[in-house]
């Protein structure tokens, strides 16, 4: 309180003139802080503007799918496409180039048009072992191929398939498909396709993956026909109508058609054969069966011969 009446009584001293002065440089003294301060800020304001604009039209690398990836796949190099998209919209953990992505396996499924991202690819040093390729309810089956059935060896793991049989020869040959739109496991000993392969891999032997009911009519395809496989387009799945092996060879009569076919051929024996009256007492027990009589031969002809009062008898065997 006593500060202030202070002030009071020096401001009361002060000749009104200088007062004034005192007033008006005071209020300029301000007017130029609050002129720079607001210059400054107009500037920061202007710069940040300038950054905002600056990062709103900034592109940057990412890596999106070039087609649909599977789930737990190698992802071969021809899968992946870089491409410039503004830096604003690129996610925090997007792959920006195809070296770091070609080989991983997916964690995911990855659709086509999609950025990939670390949290789409399994961890470095994680991979698939053979089972975990096969998917719930499936079973995995080898058979034999050769260059010509095997496609020249351009079969590779996930490779899609028909699988054809084949049985008889010449005007009697029969194709026919069995099994339609297969998956490919392995070929030989490889199940995990290589990223980039574009060579043919020669093998032996094919490993498909396949529910139980179609294993059975592949064994039994197998085992009957010669089998060769029709490879398709990896986005072709459109069914095709299939039959069982069986159905391509020649049908029986019956059951046993081959042996009543043949019995069929031996006429019965005459009735004559069987000879009329009682039969002698036979012995029907154990390893003595009932021994049926062997008929009678017929008679002979009897031809005469007349040679001028002499007759001549001559008899001729009867080949009924």
């Amino acid at each position: 309180m006593n500060s202030v009446r202070s002030l009071m009584i020096l401001i009361s001293r002060i000749p009104p003139a200088m007062l004034v002065a005192i007033i008006v440089g005071v209020a300029g003294v301000t007017a130029m802080l609050v002129s720079g301060e607001m210059e400054r800020n107009r500037v920061e304001f202007e710069k940040s503007k300038a950054n905002l604009e600056a990062q709103r039209n900034a592109m940057g690398t990412v890596v999106v799918a070039s087609r649909d990836i599977p789930e737990g796949k190698p992802i071969a190099s021809d899968f992946l496409e870089e491409k410039k998209i503004p830096a604003g919209k690129i996610p925090t953990d997007a792959i920006t180039s195809s070296a770091m992505a070609a080989g991983r396996l997916s964690k995911y499924g990855i659709s086509q048009g999609q950025v990939v991202s670390q949290h789409d690819l399994m961890p470095i040093g994680i991979s698939l072992d053979f089972e975990s390729k096969l998917k719930p309810g499936m079973r995995a089956l080898t058979f034999a191929v050769d260059t010509n059935s095997g496609v020249a060896g351009f079969i590779k793991p996930e490779s899609r398939v028909d699988i054809m049989s084949m049985v008889g020869s010449g005007a009697e040959t029969k194709v026919a498909p069995i099994l339609s739109d297969v998956e490919v496991i392995a070929v030989g000993q490889m199940y995990q396709r290589e990223p980039g392969a574009s060579q043919a891999i020669p093998a032996n032997s094919v490993t498909v993956a396949i529910n139980p009911e179609d294993a059975q009519k592949l064994v039994k395809g197998v085992a009957a026909s010669k089998l060769y496989l029709s490879l398709r387009s990896q986005n072709d799945h459109a069914p095709l109508l299939t039959v069982d092996v069986t159905t391509l060879f020649p049908k029986k009569i019956a059951d046993g058609g081959e042996e009543i076919a043949q019995t069929a051929m031996i006429p019965p024996p005459p009735t004559s054969a069987i000879p009329q009256g009682d039969l002698p007492e036979q012995n029907f027990g154990a390893g003595n069966p009932m021994e049926i009589p062997q008929p009678p031969p017929p008679p002979n002809h009897e031809i005469e011969m007349w040679n001028g009062g002499s007759k001549q008898l001559i008899e001729v065997p009867n080949h009924r």
